[in-house]
Parts: C-alpha cells; sequence; structure tokens
C-alpha cells in the first residue's frame, strides 16, 4: 500500500470519524490531539520543500484568502436548538444570493438530551460516546456579514419520525426555479450503517420552506457523506454533458440527470487533503473547463486546512494538480479559531484547535466570500479577488 493509500484509509476509515465521538475524556484527548503535527497530519502530500517566502499561487487556483477583520460574523444563539455545546456551535453552511440577499443554511449545533441513550448520562456506542446532535438552520444578511436567523423557519429537519437523527455538513444549489440542499445526516444509534446514513436531500423554491427527499445513496455499500455538487461562483448546479456531478469522500464520485436521482463509482486516481469541501467550475473565462475542489482535512502538519484540487471537465475524476500548502489555516493569535471563547479569550469552549473547514463559497463584487468555521463553534469569513 502506498503511503498516500494509507494515509488515506487512516483518514477516512469506515466514513465515520472519531472526532464526531464526545465525552469529557474524549474531549481532553481531541484537544491535545488537534495542533500542528507534521509526523501525524501531513496527509499524504509531497514532502519536497517549498519556498514560502516567494510561492504563488498558479493561474487556477482561487485565492490567496484574507480573513475578514471582523471574524467571527455568526456565533451560536443564546438559547434553543443551535445554542452550541463544548466542541460545536453554528458553521459549515452553504451560502446562496437571492432577490439581493445572502442565505446561510448553516449546521446547528446543540447538546444531545440525556434521555436519548435511554436516561443514560452519556450514551456509549461501540465506537465511544455521542454526546451532540445538529440541525440545519437559514440565516439571512444584506451584505453577507451581519445576518440574522429566520426563526419562523428554523430548524428544519429534526421533527416527526427525524427528531433523533442528526443533520450536517450543508451544500446547497440552484437549477432553473429549485433549490437543492444536500447534506449528511446521521442515525447515532447505528451510526455504521450506510442505508441509515449519508447525504440527504431536500428541495425548495425559497430557500426558507424545504421538502425532503431522503437519502440520495439508500442502497450504498458504504457511507456517502460531504457531497460537494459541481457548480458554478453563483451557486448555480452545473451539468457536463447532461449530467450533474457530485463529490463524496473517500474517493467516490456521482452523477444524475435531475439532480435527485443519483448514481456513484469508485474512482481510481485520489488526492489528499481530506474531505471534500466545495467543488466549483466556469470561473475562468479563459479555461472553462477547470474545476477546482477544495478540500479540509490533515494537510501538511494540520489536524484541519483548505487545500485546492485541480480537475477538468473532460474527466471530472482524474486529478491533475493539487497546491502543496494549504489556502487556510488556523491561526492560534485568533481566540475563535483556538478553541477558545470570542468574549472571554482564556475560556476553551473547543476541543478543534488547528482546525478550519467550510462547505460554502460564493462570488460576489468581484471577491470570493467563503464561510469557514472557526474550532467548529463560529462562522467566519475568508475573501479572495476575483482574477
Amino acid at each position: 500500500m502506498s503511503e498516500q493509500s494509507n494515509e488515506r484509509k487512516i483518514f477516512f476509515g469506515d466514513g465515520f470519524f472519531e472526532w464526531q465521538l464526545g465525552g469529557k475524556a474524549h474531549h481532553q484527548e481531541m484537544y491535545e490531539a488537534t495542533q500542528y503535527n507534521e509526523e501525524r497530519y501531513w496527509g499524504g502530500f509531497s514532502k519536497a520543500p517549498v519556498d514560502l517566502d516567494h510561492y504563488q499561487l498558479p493561474d487556477w487556483a482561487i485565492g490567496p484568502f484574507h480573513k475578514f477583520e471582523g471574524n467571527p460574523i455568526f456565533a451560536p444563539a443564546e438559547e434553543g436548538w443551535d445554542r452550541g455545546r463544548f466542541g460545536g456551535g453554528v458553521h459549515n453552511g452553504a451560502v446562496v444570493r437571492k432577490d439581493g440577499q445572502f442565505y446561510y443554511i448553516y449546521r446547528g449545533e446543540e447538546p444531545l438530551r440525556e434521555d436519548f441513550w435511554g436516561g443514560q448520562e452519556v450514551g456509549k456506542t461501540d465506537m465511544g460516546s455521542i454526546d451532540y446532535i445538529c440541525d440545519i438552520g437559514v440565516a439571512v444578511s444584506e451584505d453577507g456579514i451581519n445576518f440574522v436567523r429566520m426563526n419562523a423557519y428554523n430548524p428544519l429537519f429534526r421533527h416527526g419520525e427525524d427528531a433523533d437523527f442528526s443533520f450536517e455538513d450543508v451544500c446547497v444549489v440552484k437549477h432553473e426555479d429549485t433549490y437543492y440542499l444536500y447534506c449528511n445526516k446521521w442515525d447515532w444509534r447505528d451510526h455504521n450503517n450506510p442505508t441509515r446514513n449519508g447525504v440527504f436531500m431536500a428541495t425548495s423554491k425559497d430557500l426558507l420552506q424545504w421538502e425532503k427527499v431522503g437519502f440520495a445513496f439508500p442502497e450504498a455499500a458504504r457511507i456517502h457523506r460531504n457531497p460537494c455538487v459541481l457548480q458554478n461562483p453563483d451557486n448555480e448546479a452545473v451539468s457536463i454533458n447532461g449530467q450533474f456531478v457530485m463529490y463524496i469522500n473517500d474517493g467516490l464520485i456521482a452523477y444524475s440527470d435531475d439532480l435527485l436521482h443519483w448514481e456513484s463509482e469508485e474512482l481510481s486516481e485520489f488526492w489528499p487533503g481530506g474531505e471534500g469541501c466545495f467543488a466549483v467550475t466556469d470561473y475562468s473565462d479563459e479555461h472553462p473547463d477547470q474545476i477546482v475542489l477544495f478540500t479540509g482535512g490533515h494537510h501538511t502538519g494540520h489536524f484541519y486546512a483548505v487545500g485546492e484540487v485541480l480537475l477538468s471537465k473532460d474527466n471530472p475524476g482524474k486529478p491533475l494538480e493539487w497546491l502543496p500548502r494549504p489556502v487556510l489555516i488556523a491561526e492560534e493569535k485568533y481566540p475563535w479559531e483556538n478553541a477558545r471563547s470570542v468574549s472571554n479569550p482564556d475560556t476553551i469552549i473547543s476541543y478543534f484547535r488547528d482546525c478550519i473547514f467550510f462547505t460554502g463559497i460564493t462570488r460576489y463584487e468581484g471577491k470570493w466570500m467563503a464561510y469557514y468555521g472557526g474550532s467548529e463553534v463560529y462562522t467566519c469569513l475568508a475573501m479572495a479577488d476575483v482574477k
């Protein structure tokens, strides 16, 4: 097995990550583990030296990114379904512009209710403890910075028979007059079952009222998670030869004629960088065939950092090149990126330190606007000039 293949196997496992677990002992272990470590988190990248003082991004890459001075821009609510918990808050959302407004369709977390596991204070599974649950909500902004929760509609999915499922990590695209939402749905009581965990779909005409569709891969043999549907800079789904494309974690790609019925297949070539964050094309007039897949995961020593992979419409599953270093990393100088509270930087509120991930980016007035998670608790903004 090659070093890159071994790194991939260690990172993805069976589709459920150890850092999804909870409990005080696990929190402490993860807090110690989530710091820069080249030996542990190189992520399968080349060890060839890079002169960072003189390095410039290639023409195909998006960036460099600069963090907004007013970060974070969105925080857990004081109470309710998205009030957050130790290690999780409001993050990993999609951003779409509609009627002159920004819609942030985000993941919100709360502690798992105490009776979820039959009255046990901490629920034990065969892999350890799980102590949180998530749903999806919507917030709206005029400027992409100051967001207001749409509480009349939130939360979206954890109702009725879905009350005990966790909904996480959102991708939203528009096609014609319909918006399509894809996220991860988890059944904590059976979290290794690929027919009960994985990519979940819903549709909407207004981004506020959503109709559930169901699992995208109901007969999957292994867990399909982190859907990245290929889209243009205006968050419209892009078809290639009549088929839409979805990048999925751990060497999977899927195709669909209608954005609802998907068929996945195994890729023969892989790239380093961890999970899929976001897939965009039609961003370059000079190179209309280029595809950039943003990735998030172990990256040249960082526990989670954002990288970029170049692919092409000619063969969406074949990596052509990837950046040797990440375009977004967590920085200790920012408390909200170092597992600490914005209001009280001496207070530890998360076990995710060296951790940057996002699932939402849009183009607006000559800028790329990427909405990334700070310590998995806050939503922050990073921007890059459009070339």
